[in-house]
């Protein structure tokens, strides 16, 4: 079993059991009309999508680095 959780700044976090990860990407950003951006970052597992909005001020804020 593999555990995803995503912790947010005011100490509130939410985990979800996840099995048989198949894919981890993410959509191409968008430029809203306020001037932020949008990105959703993708977890497809066997038994679902985990889907995380993302908004920032910049392009440059939304970049997916590896950790290596």
């Amino acid at each position: 079993m593999k555990l995803a959780a995503i912790s947010f700044n005011d100490n509130h976090s939410i985990s979800m059991d996840v099995e048989g990860v198949s894919h981890i990407g993410t959509a191409q950003p968008i430029a809203l009309d306020d001037g932020t951006w949008f990105m959703e970052l993708l977890i497809r597992t066997a038994t679902g999508t985990v889907a995380l909005q993302l908004v920032a001020n910049s392009l440059e804020e939304l970049e997916v680095k590896s950790y290596t």
